[in-house]
């Protein structure tokens, strides 16, 4: 039978709403600024976590020809969305990467397709493809607890290093034009490498726990801990809570999923891609057609207007999706 998990789109959603705080709110501008950031830390974590957990917890390790077919099924789609968005924002993209790269555009143009993606956003797509292709191969040749040991160090090694507490020996944090390693897989692999097992296992070791009051708990802790001036104590908390977040939610299981929720999950896709348009192109178009400049009225009024241009446009996209229009559900989203 199939299973459902009520709140994953809940929280999907949450966290694509929190998202455009990053782009909109900054130090100098927002009062408790370091507990807002530290906050905003969990979304994309969050977001990878449960689309990645979604996948590998119905995988057939078992089965290897099964398990590849899976695999083929799953990175197919995530292809085809990453062509899709790309084309559709092409116009939105494509002018300002040659404007930053007038001369030599055409010789950075494939690695950023192939790496990251051709559409602001498209990070975050690239990062599942290769991630969980990565995480695939390691677990297929390497068994169970050795990739997970790896990926660990790993994901330790890179958030200590990214935030200055430790020298970056290996060279893993780099940043050449473009190409940054906060927008490699690298970021998210610790997150997509938790959903192979530890998290399933975690859920079994709650299952006598209240699930819905250990979620809400755990999700308080989060809050209360981000309040906390620290970069180690961001990192820590946010690797911690996201792993143990989704555990309470896996096992808060329904037969059949209302109508609204798969709604919100179709919107939480449109609203993290649209939000980047409306806020370098509709500003923009603000600017130049009524002189207005939204950041002049400070990062909440500008989250506001923003917000108002991208969820309505996100539901005219979502709502058709959630009665399932095969052909747009199966290869745009």
């Amino acid at each position: 039978m199939k299973r459902y998990y009520k709140y994953f789109d809940i929280f999907k959603f949450t966290c694509c709403m929190l998202v455009p705080i990053s782009h909109l709110l900054s130090n100098e501008t927002v009062e408790f600024s370091a507990w807002l950031i530290n906050l905003r830390s969990m979304n994309l974590p969050m977001f990878v976590t449960i689309s990645s957990l979604l996948f590998w917890s119905r995988f057939k390790w078992n089965d290897k020809k099964k398990s590849k077919e899976q695999l083929r099924h799953y990175m197919g789609r995530l292809v085809m969305r990453i062509i899709a968005w790309s084309i559709v924002l092409l116009p939105f993209w494509l002018h300002r990467f040659i404007e930053h790269y007038p001369n030599n555009w055409f010789v950075y143009i494939v690695p950023k397709l192939m790496l990251i993606g051709g559409c602001r956003g498209g990070y975050f797509i690239m990062s599942l493809i290769y991630g969980n292709t990565i995480i695939y191969l390691l677990h297929r040749y390497l068994g169970k607890i050795i990739p997970f040991i790896l990926i660990f160090i790993l994901h330790t090694y890179y958030n200590l290093a990214s935030q200055g507490i430790i020298d970056d020996y290996l060279g893993l944090c780099i940043k050449i034009g473009f190409l940054s390693s906060d927008y490699l897989c690298i970021r998210f692999l610790f997150y997509m490498e938790a959903c192979v097992w530890l998290i399933p296992w975690l859920a079994g070791k709650l299952q006598k726990a209240n699930a819905e009051w250990g979620l809400w708990m755990s999700l308080a802790a989060f809050i209360a801990i981000c309040a906390v001036p620290s970069d180690l104590v961001s990192y820590i908390a946010t690797s911690c809570f996201v792993v143990l977040l989704c555990a309470f939610m896996f096992n808060l299981q329904v037969k059949q999923l209302p109508s609204w929720s798969v709604t919100m999950r179709n919107m939480s896709k449109c609203i993290f891609f649209i939000h980047f348009v409306v806020i370098d192109y509709g500003e923009r178009a603000l600017k130049y057609f009524a002189d207005i400049k939204l950041v002049d009225y400070g990062p909440f009024i500008e989250y506001v207007v923003v917000m108002s241009i991208t969820v309505p446009l996100a539901y005219l996209i979502a709502s058709p999706l959630s009665r399932r229009i095969k052909l747009i559900k199966e290869w745009l989203l």
